[in-house]
């Protein structure tokens, strides 16, 4: 049985899966809203993540950096903002 949910975009989540309904074949991107400096020497900002869980693991990295003041994850192919992950 799969739990769905709408994610903040209005998009049907479905949770066991990490995947957007509908949106099985599109990629994520994270993109860091940093205290200093640019996201262009985070490597997760360059990553392409399969899905939805593998994009948090990424943020989850991302977090580390303390430079690193949020998160958010975006689809790859044309740039739509998809959540906030927060730390």
């Amino acid at each position: 049985m799969r739990t769905q949910s709408l994610c903040c975009c209005g998009h049907e989540f479905l949770a066991d899966t990490g995947i957007l309904d509908g949106m099985a074949m599109q990629s994520f991107r994270l993109r860091p809203i940093m205290r200093q400096g640019t996201a262009t020497s985070v490597p997760e900002t360059w990553e392409h993540y399969a899905s939805v869980e593998d994009a948090r693991d990424g943020a989850k990295h991302m977090y580390h950096d303390d430079r690193v003041l949020r998160v958010m994850m975006v689809i790859d192919s044309v740039g739509s903002f998809v959540q906030w992950i927060e730390r």
